[in-house]
């Protein structure tokens, strides 16, 4: 049996559709959305908080291997705290389990010491990880999600402008979650890793988001689309009025502001240790017809 964390996500409902594709065992943990799909699919759905230790066993109990993923679940007015309560439960729950191989998505960020926002819960999720000495643990390091583009879409058709708080000329690499899923999908098949790795994936070019506006204004049919920094607090208010709470918003733009800090990607595409296939184009291709 293999456990998938975030089977609702846009990396963990991939790698489920992928395992079922290739008639692997799959047990997903339903909370806030409903997962009926996968259920008709073949997929064993358990219903469960991620928060709850002993709903967490329940999910994770005969599994062989497990995703496990740490959700930004960006209107809990306790994001910080809920997300390390969330990390401490599948910590303990991996530790009373019989999951003999675990792989865990993170950020590039959460490598650094200073590492802020959503990446600090990622790399205290990683922190605890290593205390499973006696589990294999492959922790799967990506940048930029090139999903996250989508969330300007209204903007775009609403206002003809895309914005946030991370500066527009600054090139960063991006990944499509696609290929993130293929490669968590083979590890979880095949478990052919062993001890504690981690391992950085990098796509196939870095897109300023300058540039990337652009390429969704052509895809959209809207050539004029231009790019807009915002200062932090104007972008902070406008999250919080599509519903994000305000630690939840805090923590989105910390996340944007220390891409800012970070300045060069350059040694994220040198200490890479493997390269995805999918282009910015290709995916917009695929995302918005």
């Amino acid at each position: 049996m293999i456990a998938v964390m975030g089977a609702a996500g846009n990396v963990g409902s991939k790698v489920a559709d992928l395992l079922l594709r290739q008639d692997q065992p799959v047990r997903v943990l339903e909370h806030r959305r409903r997962l009926e799909e996968l259920g008709r699919r073949g997929a064993e759905v358990v219903a469960g908080d991620q928060i709850d230790p002993g709903d967490l066993g329940v999910f994770l109990k005969d599994a062989e291997a497990a995703l496990v993923v740490l959700p930004d679940v960006v209107t809990d007015p306790e994001f910080t705290a809920t997300r390390s309560r969330m990390s401490q439960a599948i910590a303990d729950a991996l530790a009373a389990s019989g999951v003999g191989h675990v792989v865990a998505l993170s950020t590039v960020a959460a490598g650094q010491p200073g590492a802020t926002g959503p990446a600090a819960g990622l790399r205290e999720l990683e922190g605890r990880l290593s205390g499973l000495g006696d589990r294999n643990v492959l922790v799967l390091r990506s940048p930029f999600y090139m999903e996250n583009l989508l969330a300007g879409l209204p903007l775009i058709k609403a206002k003809g402008i895309n914005a946030s708080a991370i500066d527009g000329d600054l090139e960063l690499p991006m990944i499509a979650t696609r290929d993130v899923a293929a490669e968590v999908a083979e590890r979880l098949a095949r478990r052919d890793f062993s001890g504690h790795q981690v391992k950085q994936l990098v796509g196939p070019e870095d897109v300023s988001l300058r540039a990337a506006t652009r390429a969704l204004g052509e895809r959209l049919g809207l050539p004029e689309v231009g790019y807009v920094q915002f200062p932090p607090a104007d972008v902070q208010g406008a999250l919080m009025g599509f519903g994000m709470s305000e630690a939840g918003a805090s923590a989105m733009v910390e996340l944007q502001l220390g891409l800012n800090r970070h300045g060069g990607f350059a040694s994220v595409r040198d200490t890479a240790d493997a390269t995805t296939a999918t282009r910015l184009a290709d995916f917009l291709e695929e995302a918005i017809r």
